[in-house]
């Protein structure tokens, strides 16, 4: 669906002036944004996957004498490996608290092991210069401007369900607040989000690895 598309959708089931096509257009894009990020999937103690068409890599430059550097500037989320400059593999501590633990000692040298703690990368051993480190991660999804604009890194068919039920479920809860009973309008768009993730649990591996080649010999 295009961003207009998604926008008269929503008007046409809010049936509400109030809310103008500016204001949903915020929501769809808060609601892409939250989607790719990750949500808590209905009755699992787990995330909703990663979206692939959000898989990247880049480089970015250590500081010398520095433990950490920042990420580059439109990482989301899930670091996946990280490379020095002759490709060799920089093992990743998913706990950040071990990490520390672990190596306590800021020792000068070339980094070997690393751990991603908010938007920085923080590293082990510390360069006494700078390094170029390849980052493999998932980025932030493009924000929809134009009316021609599609939400591609989304699975078409799942566009109504997560994206339009995500805003619906956020405004009729807004607009029943303070009614006596059920919220009948935001139970029902709640259904139809969780019901998008769960599709999309299926459609997309919670636990695939994204696939890139390092070095051609390494597929030989």
């Amino acid at each position: 669906m295009t961003f207009e598309e998604l926008v008269n959708e929503v008007m046409d089931v809010v049936q509400d002036t109030t809310w103008d096509a500016a204001n949903i257009q915020n929501r769809l894009n808060r609601a892409l944004q939250v989607v790719a990020k990750g949500v808590l999937l209905p009755g699992k103690h787990q995330l909703s996957p990663p979206l692939p068409e959000l898989y990247t890599y880049d480089d970015i430059d250590t500081v010398a004498g520095v433990a950490m550097c920042n990420l580059p500037t439109d990482y989301q989320r899930d670091v996946v490996q990280v490379l020095n400059a002759v490709n060799d593999n920089i093992p990743l501590e998913k706990s950040f608290t071990k990490f520390l633990g672990d190596n306590p000692d800021q020792v000068s040298g070339a980094v070997n092991r690393a751990a991603v703690y908010g938007s920085r990368l923080l590293y082990r051993d510390i360069p006494a210069t700078a390094e170029t480190l390849t980052v493999h991660y998932y980025k932030n999804p493009t924000t929809m401007v134009n009316s021609s604009d599609e939400p591609t890194c989304l699975p078409e068919a799942l566009h109504r369900s997560i994206l339009v039920g995500y805003v619906c479920m956020q405004i009729f809860d807004l607009i029943e607040d303070g009614i006596e009973g059920r919220k009948i309008n935001t139970e029902y768009w709640t259904r139809q989000f969780h019901e998008g993730l769960m599709d999309l649990e299926v459609l997309v591996e919670h636990d695939g690895t994204p696939m890139y080649i390092i070095d051609l010999e390494d597929r030989l």
